[in-house]
């Protein structure tokens, strides 16, 4: 119904303010990365953090692309954009968390 693709739309909209959480997210994906793939003692950026940022963009990539099918209410198109992003972040959570030690919160 109307109703429901328009609390869709507010979920993943660019432009409301603040954000909502799955695009507050993708800087906050990037910042975290930042801080657990790199470190002080070496200046250049490392792999994982390129690879990491490519999985965040990819993840803005399904958002938005979730956005215009609401827009256009195609839930198909929709869909596959879900599942584009659900992989996109997958990937980003298995490359962060191989550099969380097992005793953190110990």
């Amino acid at each position: 119904d109307e109703a429901a693709w328009g609390r869709a739309s507010t979920l993943v909209s660019q432009t409301e303010s603040p954000p909502p959480s799955a695009v507050d997210a993708l800087l906050k994906m990037a910042l975290f990365a930042s801080g657990m793939l790199t470190t002080p003692n070496f200046s250049g950026v490392q792999r994982d953090l390129l690879v990491a940022r490519f999985y965040v963009n990819e993840a803005d990539f399904a958002t938005k692309e979730i956005s215009r099918a609401i827009e256009e209410r195609n839930v198909n198109r929709a869909l596959n954009a879900w599942e584009f992003g659900k992989d996109s972040w997958n990937s980003y959570l298995n490359l962060v968390n191989r550099n969380i030690v097992p005793k953190v919160g110990e």
